[in-house]
């Protein structure tokens, strides 16, 4: 298990350092994190493919101890051959070829939306599908691995998911 100090460090280099680790963790494998706060959890939040993560915290209240401890443990992803589950930071800078708003369709709509949408982009390219159908959560990335195609994660918006598809055939 590694372990890392948060107390008197640059934060956003720790954070670095974390991504940077948890990218070579192995399923199941814990880091440590001393001096942690609401406010660093929510930006690793933002920084791991928290479907992947489980976030502990210490439940030791120690008054004579001032910080808090959270431990980071990499999940086992469903199809780790086929699916590269990325952060909200990575998925807001993918560059989006095609959009479809599926939104307000019931299942199997949005399926069938992005069915047709992965048609119209380039293999390499990025289609964009927007849900609010909570079935979209797991039968785009079913399909993406089913059909040979790149699922790359979701994004929540306001009331609605966007979901991440790179065509590779």
């Amino acid at each position: 298990m590694v372990r890392i100090d948060m107390q008197n460090t640059i934060v956003p280099f720790s954070l670095l350092q974390i991504a940077n680790h948890f990218k070579q963790m192995r399923t199941g494998e814990v880091i440590r994190v001393v001096g942690a706060d609401r406010s660093l959890v929510d930006a690793l939040k933002k920084l791991l493919p928290m479907q992947y993560c489980e976030l502990i915290w210490d439940a030791e209240d120690n008054p004579s101890h001032p910080f808090k401890t959270v431990a980071i443990r990499k999940l086992m992803p469903p199809n780790p051959k086929k699916e590269k589950i990325m952060s909200e930071v990575d998925l807001n800078s993918v560059a989006v070829s095609s959009c479809v708003d599926a939104r307000g369709s019931a299942c199997p709509g949005p399926l069938l939306e992005a069915k047709k949408g992965i048609g119209k982009v380039k293999v390499g390219e990025v289609l964009e599908i927007y849900s609010n159908d909570s079935g979209t959560r797991t039968d785009i990335p079913a399909w993406s691995n089913k059909v040979g195609h790149e699922y790359l994660g979701v994004l929540e918006a306001d009331g609605y998911d966007k979901h991440f598809v790179r065509r590779t055939k």
